[in-house]
């Protein structure tokens, strides 16, 4: 086969990437292929089926593409290069030694990297056989979704999500007309409209269409969400000549959005699949590696240089050593060494040699402990605590290798989709301009009826019928008449009906924007309503003017013939009767969350797909827009070389500096095009995506808007690559966020109303955006502590598993700016392991030869010595532990004393009589070495001093500057650990909080008292607040930095208080 077709061939095998050799693709309805064309149906089998999978492995490839995976970490490629050298040459060492436990981290992490990856299948499974309905046989037939093929007609129900991409045949409606909404796909909630065909919306049986004659010639899969362009090719029935209709957008129902005010829907498949336009806006996730582990990698490189630089020096030497005077004579004939490069004694097996020698600088078991320890003490905690109480659905951990990565780096941005419900208006009262008003929005508008009817409403909407609407008003329905519908346009900014009552009175009714309706009054106050509306914006409240007009007959009839050319005419001369706030109702939390997050120092940025109005006025409820920020606008550019110009403006602005904490900006679709095209590399003297990093990044909140799937992921790419690398995180509810999720370090999916798909993508899963700040700043804290701590004492310990807690979890809570100091990288220790390392060696050394054993000296040899060494280490690494050890558990007792007393029971076991029987069963295969050396150690006392003078030795420096550092120089835990400790003492009891918000500041104490005198203890919570930060500002309740403090305020009466 030649290797250009063999090419195309691996290419057709990718999702999504397949090539085409006709120009259109056709799609034969009900696959009904024409008898003219015998190679026809082979090429309809090209098309994709509609299996979704979001698993990373197979049963087949897990085993190769596994293994890949695991051996490009460099720890486990190492160690395999080791095993294969002791294969190879006189190894000084058996191969067990590195082969077996090399062996044991790949199955462990294979084991852990299988399940994660079947709880995925099984969500896969969950999709794929969702029941489809299609038209087979002339009847509607249930299938596994992932059975539906290009061609089948498929029936979706109302709310329904959309299984493929449909072209609409019919619907309910005689018309042919259907809404759908599509916030899962660009995060918009507006209903759409979609339109049959006229020659096919008359078909709204299994049997009628089944009878359909026709196919589709359309454009092959492409991810534009808001293009498609086709034609469908209609044989009536009984007639020859065919009918030829074109297709756009309007006409196609795309895979995850919802069928909405239509019982049913049928349509033709025309992308299954990978070749959805949802599938398109996915990217492939790739696996991820945390920060932490690429550390560890950094870490491992250092130390092999090492380990090659050892192994190079000692070989030189030892051919050194060979070439010096023996002092035997001239005359006394020896064989000179002959130095060669290989061979059984050539320099490259001498250097190898050293290197299996020196091979445990690096420990074999680190990547298993890291990865047991992530899978099975600390995903728990996350997924037991973060659980919705109205769904009861708890967090899900899809992945346990980056949780560390949840508490990385200050400089994290964060990713945001829309997190709201649905709005909700009430009244209270009912006089007569309140009766106008309402009439007024119950006429005044172009929805669809709803058979929901509220039973307090002071007017209902009941009824449609042509150009009459009725409305309830108490036990009576009056009906108007529909004379004249004056569309919302963007230019305008208001629509306008004009209606006849049942009082023969005609009515030119308004509502719009307040900038379209205020410039139209008649004369009259319209100040007060103008006064609410502005209370409404400042709240983030999307507002709407809302006015009317009594017409005359006569004037009626004279617009009636000049309608066209008369709008703004018409609508003037309002007089004013109310305005309404309709609110993108956020769920529980999501302010104090998003100010959680900023507090701690992370850059928060939305992307979003909807229109900037709206986008707006979301970021301004949900506290990512303050006011008084200082915004800079790149969505009145429409052209690429506005939006570079604007860019190049605001960079060079003197005063952005100034502005910086207090600026946002605000970006439209053209501007990300822009900047995200790679051709403007070479056509622009300032690269984009420089500028664009340059501008944001100066800003404290950024707002994308009217972005699609794909930009999404692009800008997340965009901003990973800046400059200073940022770990970046996303969230979202939506298929339309799965881009983003998969792109980040850390993706993070919320239970919404829009469907699964982000959850089955991302990395965690959190059922309410609430969490989030809990996610982060409790769990990610912990999460990094725990790996940083346990990474730093791997090397000089060689195992252990953390479950460290630095502070109570509420403390963590409470205090965001605590996160910012941590995140920043200000925590860091001195270690003290060269001292160890000294004192251990040249201590002992020192203490064996200057004759403190007296004539025990001369039944001491060097495994005398060796033991001496190895168990002084054993105890000052565990007791080291213990020091840098905050939070106890029994298991944590259990792991370090127990660590100490099984090395000398197994070390006493190993030098007793039983062992010397060993050896007698199994032959020399047993070395007797160690026989009988640990009891002769243990039998003289100067021995036992000079163990504890050592331990005392090594860890004095530790202890020292740890009282000398928490005493004088005291770090920001050291403080609230301290803090936390006093208050506990006084009151005798334990603090414990149930805390729903960032913010909440409801606090009780578990005392020992019936009743605590709070007043007495002002000064003791002051003197000890004062301590825990003295840059802690209490002016406002959002900056508390603990639960105390918030305590001491109600003490105090709730005065403002500054430390």
């Amino acid at each position: 086969m030649p290797f250009g077709g063999l090419k195309d061939q691996l290419w057709d095998l990718l999702p999504g990437r397949r090539r085409y050799e006709e120009e259109w693709r056709t799609v034969y309805v009900l696959n009904k292929y024409p008898s003219s064309d015998p190679d026809v149906e082979t090429k309809q089998k090209r098309y994709s089926d509609n299996v979704i999978v979001t698993a990373k492995y197979t049963i087949l490839n897990f085993i190769p593409k596994n293994l890949f995976e695991q051996f490009r970490r460099i720890a486990n490629f190492y160690f395999l290069c080791i095993g294969v050298i002791q294969l190879l040459i006189d190894s000084p060492v058996s191969p067990v030694t590195s082969i077996l436990p090399l062996a044991f981290v790949i199955t462990v992490t294979a084991i852990k990297q299988g399940f994660e990856d079947w709880l995925r299948h099984k969500a896969d499974r969950e999709v794929n056989n969702r029941p489809t309905k299609v038209v087979r046989e002339g009847q509607v037939q249930n299938i596994p979704s992932k059975n539906v093929k290009v061609g089948d007609i498929v029936q979706v129900s109302e709310n329904e999500e959309i299984p493929c991409d449909l072209v609409v045949v019919s619907c309910e409606d005689p018309g042919g007309t259907c809404h759908i909404t599509t916030a899962n796909l660009d995060g918009e909630t507006n209903l759409k409209v979609r339109n049959a065909l006229s020659n096919t919306a008359t078909m709204q049986t299994a049997q009628q269409l089944s009878h359909l004659s026709a196919y589709i010639e359309c454009q092959h899969p492409q991810e534009d969400l808001y293009s498609f362009t086709g034609r469908m090719i209609i044989t009536p029935r009984g007639e020859r000549e065919s009918v030829i209709k074109s297709l756009g957008p309007q006409n196609l129902l795309l895979r995850g959005a919802r069928l909405k005010n239509s019982s049913y829907s049928f349509g033709v498949a025309v992308y299954t699949g990978a070749e959805t336009k949802m599938a398109l806006n996915q990217q492939q996730g790739a696996h991820k590696f945390s920060t932490v582990e690429k550390t560890m990698n950094t870490f491992l490189i250092v130390f092999l240089v090492i380990l090659l630089c050892q192994a190079a020096l000692c070989t030189g030497l030892m051919y050194w050593k060979q070439g010096t005077p023996t002092g035997i004579p001239s005359y006394v004939y020896t064989e000179k060494p002959k130095v060669t490069f290989t061979g059984s004694n050539g320099v490259l097996d001498s250097f190898l040699v050293f290197l299996i020698l020196f091979n445990y600088v690096i420990p074999i078991s680190l990547y298993v402990t890291v990865a047991l320890s992530v899978f099975l003490c600390l995903s728990y905690e996350l997924v037991q605590e973060q659980m919705a109480e109205d769904t009861d659905e708890r967090a899900i951990a899809n992945t346990s290798d980056l949780n560390e990565e949840l508490g990385q780096e200050l400089d994290s941005q964060l990713f945001l989709a829309d997190q709201t419900d649905g709005p909700s208006v009430s009244a209270r009262s009912v006089g007569s301009e309140v009766v106008e008003f309402f009439l007024t929005l119950s006429l005044c508008h172009t929805v669809q009826a709803s058979k929901e009817t509220s039973h307090n409403a002071i007017y209902d909407y009941h009824y449609q019928i042509g150009d009459d609407i009725e409305v309830r008003v108490g036990d009576t329905i009056e009906r108007y008449s529909l004379l004249h519908v004056l569309d919302f346009d963007s230019t305008r900014k208001r629509m306008s009906v004009i209606v006849k009552s049942p009082r023969a009175e005609y009515m030119l009714l308004v509502k719009g924007a307040e900038t379209s309706i205020f410039d139209r009054l008649a004369s009259g106050p319209g100040e007060v309503t103008l006064g609410h509306i502005n209370e409404y914006a400042e709240k983030g409240l999307r507002t709407l003017a809302v006015a009317r007009r009594l017409l005359r007959e006569e004037d009626f009839v004279l617009i009636d013939r000049k309608l066209a050319r008369v709008y703004e005419e018409v609508e003037r001369e309002l007089h004013v009767i109310g305005a309404t706030a309709v609110e993108d109702r956020l769920q529980d939390g999501v302010p104090e969350t998003i100010e959680a997050l900023r507090e701690a120092g992370i850059k928060v940025w939305v992307l979003t797909g909807d229109k900037e109005e709206t986008a707006v006025n979301i970021s301004h409820s949900c506290g990512h827009f303050k006011t008084g920020m200082e915004v800079m606008f790149i969505t009145k550019k429409q052209t690429e070389r506005q939006c570079h110009e604007e860019l190049v403006k605001c960079r060079d602005v003197d005063k952005v500096e100034e502005l910086r904490p207090l600026s946002t900006e605000l970006i439209s679709k053209t501007g990300i095009e822009w900047t995200l095209c790679p051709l403007h590399f070479q056509t622009e003297k300032v690269c984009p995506r420089c500028l664009f990093n340059d501008i944001c990044h100066l800003c404290v909140a950024v707002l994308c808007c009217r972005m699609s799937p794909l930009q999404k992921a692009q800008i997340v790419h965009l901003v990973k690559g800046s400059h200073g690398k940022p770990v970046t995180l996303a969230i979202g509810d939506g298929a339309n966020d799965c881009g983003m999720i998969q792109e980040a370090h850390v993706g993070i999916g919320v239970m919404g109303k829009e469907g699964r798909q982000a959850v089955r993508t991302s990395d965690y899963a959190i059922a309410r955006f609430r969490f989030l700040w809990r996610v982060l700043l409790v769990h990610g804290h912990w999460y990094y502590v725990r790996a940083a701590v346990m990474v730093q004492y791997f090397f000089y310990k060689n195992s252990h598993i953390s479950t460290h807690r630095d502070l109570a979890k509420n403390y963590r809570l409470s205090w965001t700016e605590f996160f910012f100091w941590i995140a920043s990288g200000k925590r860091k220790k001195k270690q003290f392991c060269y001292w160890h390392a000294l004192v251990l060696f040249f201590g002992s050394f020192f203490f064996f030869q200057s004759g403190s054993l007296g004539s025990a000296m001369l039944q001491y040899g060097n495994w005398s010595f060796g033991t001496f060494v190895f168990t002084v280490c054993i105890v000052v690494s565990n007791l080291k532990l213990a020091l840098v050890t905050h939070y106890w558990t029994w298991m944590t007792h259990v792991a370090t004393w127990g660590s100490i007393l099984l090395f000398f029971v197994s070390t006493i076991a190993f030098n007793a009589e039983t062992w010397k029987g060993a050896q007698l069963a199994f032959g020399e295969t047993i070395s007797l070495d160690m026989y009988g050396v640990f009891y002769q150690l243990l039998s003289t006392g100067v021995v036992w001093l000079g163990i504890l003078l050592l331990i005392f030795t090594s860890l004095l420096p530790d202890i020292v500057f740890m009282l000398i550092g928490r005493q004088f120089y005291p770090s920001e835990t050291q403080n609230m650990q301290a803090a936390t400790s006093a208050f506990q003492r006084e009151f005798h009891g334990t603090i414990y909080t149930d805390i729903e918000s960032p913010f909440d500041t409801e606090l009780s104490i578990e005392s020992d008292v019936s009743m605590v005198d709070f007043s007495r203890h002002a000064d003791f919570l002051a003197g000890h607040m004062a301590v825990v930060s003295n840059t802690a500002y209490f002016g406002n309740p959002k900056s508390s930095c603990c639960h105390a403090m918030l305590l001491m305020s109600r003490i105090t009466g709730g005065h403002v208080m500054h430390f």
